[in-house]
């Protein structure tokens, strides 16, 4: 009985943590800093959170399947410049983006190709596609940033709909729709099982390779979905404006309690991951601390939250 219960209180604490931890850390911040609780900042952290959160919610289903992408900051970056480019060139703006969602789509299925085909860690075929993506970017833009004054795009990127900013409500879209594919459909459970046991899954039938172009596929086409809501946030279109996202939806997958190895893991865990990393740097920038502490924590955060889910899976596995 006493074990029954221990067993179930880890369980509980492993499910339930990062909410727990999520709750403590606002009613800290709330008490260190009266501002953070206001209407109006709470509605700009949601605002803010919105596009590291699509990020994340396609980097879900990538960690699940036991693979890592780097390259989701330039993709969204790439995604922006070649709306804008088109946008600015006469093309439709609704064909602009559909042509850069397609082409960060082609990006996604390289990086899964390669990946599952040729066998290269995705660590280091997302590294390299950094650098081809950068400079088919730069040689897109001219290394200048461009600038359009475009409506469809600023109501994506500072819109409103009964109060609420059109970018969190994308942001929720797309967390429900990546929640019923990965707890709903054979797709989901597929990607799960070729996460946690790759071999098994190819003895058991699933066309493995096919699933991890796939999810790489997803992954990209969400992060060129952020880079639209960014440009349109912003209002120019940056060839370094993904700068430092992957490390962010990395650092709020992990911390959303999505295993390093594959396998488990919850697109609305990766949520709360995502809020507990907005609500840091809010919380840093009314404390007036100093940027360079803030990339030094979100580092620590990232060491500690996959260090923890190793100790775990060793002590399981010793078991």
């Amino acid at each position: 009985m006493k074990n029954s219960m221990k067993k179930l209180q880890q369980i509980n604490f492993r499910e339930y943590g990062v909410v727990i931890g999520f709750i403590i850390l606002c009613l800290v911040i709330t008490i260190a800093t009266p501002n953070f609780a206001s209407y109006k900042n709470i509605l700009n952290l949601l605002r803010q959170s919105s596009i590291i959160g699509i990020i994340s919610a396609g980097m879900t289903f990538v960690i699940i399947s036991g693979n890592f992408d780097i390259s989701v900051g330039v993709v969204a970056a790439l995604s922006g410049a070649i709306t804008m480019k088109f946008a600015t060139s006469g093309v439709n703006i609704i064909i602009s983006m559909v042509i850069a969602l397609l082409v960060c789509a082609v990006v996604g299925f390289a990086n899964g190709f390669i990946v599952a085909k040729i066998n290269i860690p995705s660590l280091i075929t997302t590294m390299a596609m950094v650098s081809i993506v950068k400079g088919s970017m730069l040689m897109l833009t001219g290394g200048y940033p461009i600038t359009e004054n475009i409506k469809l795009l600023d109501y994506i990127g500072n819109g409103y709909i009964l109060g609420i900013p059109f970018p969190v409500i994308l942001f929720a879209v797309m967390v429900i729709i990546a929640y019923i594919v990965l707890t709903k459909t054979r797709f989901g459970r597929y990607v799960y099982s070729v996460g946690g046991n790759r071999e098994a899954s190819k003895l058991n039938g699933i066309h493995v390779d096919s699933y991890i172009i796939k999810v790489f596929i997803i992954n990209a086409v969400l992060a060129g979905v952020a880079g639209i809501v960014l440009i349109g946030r912003m209002g120019t279109a940056s060839p370094v404006a993904g700068d430092g996202y992957d490390m962010d939806a990395i650092a709020s997958v992990v911390i959303g309690g999505t295993s390093v190895a594959g396998g488990s893991g919850s697109v609305l865990k990766t949520v709360i991951g995502v809020l507990m990393m907005s609500v840091i740097n809010n919380s840093f920038n009314l404390l007036g601390v100093d940027m360079y502490f803030q990339y030094i924590f979100k580092g620590l955060i990232i060491l500690v939250a996959v260090g923890i889910d190793s100790y775990s899976k060793k002590k399981l596995a010793s078991r």
